[in-house]
């Protein structure tokens, strides 16, 4: 059986889906077969987020109705050995989903592949809950915000209630100059708050927003931080030995900083 990644989030727009279609690349290109499940029912994103959104003839809700074989669903990423995506439906309804009939299709999947990632829905609602109870180890994606970092702890309590397996963190768009002053919490404060193993950390980089202007994959952004960040994060995922950069705050700096004094 595959390694099976939740990668979710307590709200919209910290960069979820994002870091799960660079994770996938990151695991198909060492070596290891990898599917991308877009769970989001109605919203579906990652066949743009891939490149592959002309490619997509059926669905994962097709495969459950018996429309096609499970094969003719998958759509294979052309420049990218080994990584296949299955797109969310787009006219259905969270509700229309059950629960039991995604379960046994991330079990196929996972029993197929060597990585299978899940890109489940933002917020805590019924499209979220249909994936949970899959055995998919949950990976929580937050920026650095205090909206975002209560949203991703009422997420954990979640997963909690449920008997879940205990959630890692990700902070994505980490502004480490904003740390050095003070203005923005460190990674490693946040994810003890919540009481949250510190999975990775991931850079602010306009890079990747300019690659999803140009249709290009997130890990063709040419950022090299950001690539790098997704490779240490794909590795601790794995239980490698990844050390995450250190981001504290500066005395000197906050001390101006609080005066005012532009450094």
């Amino acid at each position: 059986m595959g390694k099976v990644f939740a990668v979710m989030s307590g709200k919209g727009g910290v960069g979820k889906s994002t870091i799960a279609a660079a994770l996938a690349e990151f695991y198909a290109k060492q070596g290891m077969s990898t599917v991308l499940l877009d769970g989001d029912t109605g919203l579906r994103c990652a066949d743009l987020m891939l490149g592959a959104q002309s490619q997509v003839l059926y669905d994962l809700n097709d495969v459950i109705e018996k429309n096609c074989k499970l094969n003719q669903a998958l759509v294979p990423i052309a420049d990218v050995s080994k990584l296949e995506m299955l797109a969310a439906p787009q006219m259905l309804r969270p509700s229309d989903m059950k629960a039991k009939d995604l379960g046994r299709l991330i079990t196929t999947l996972s029993d197929m592949r060597d990585v299978l990632i899940l890109d489940a829905p933002a917020g805590i609602g019924r499209g979220l809950k249909n994936l949970l109870g899959a055995a998919a180890e949950p990976v929580i994606v937050a920026t650095p915000d205090d909206i975002s970092v209560r949203d991703a702890e009422r997420l954990g309590m979640l997963l909690n209630e449920r008997d879940e397996p205990r959630p890692v963190i990700v902070f994505n768009r980490v502004n480490k100059g904003l740390i050095r002053r003070g203005e923005m919490a460190s990674p490693a404060a946040l994810a003890q708050t919540l009481d949250m193993p510190l999975a990775g950390v991931v850079p602010e980089s306009k890079m990747v927003y300019r690659a999803v202007l140009k249709h290009l994959r997130p890990l063709q952004c040419g950022d090299e931080q950001v690539t790098d960040a997704i490779a240490t994060l794909g590795l601790r995922l794995l239980g490698q030995d990844a050390r995450l950069p250190v981001m504290e705050p500066s005395p000197i700096l906050r001390f101006f900083n609080r005066r005012g004094v532009s450094l």
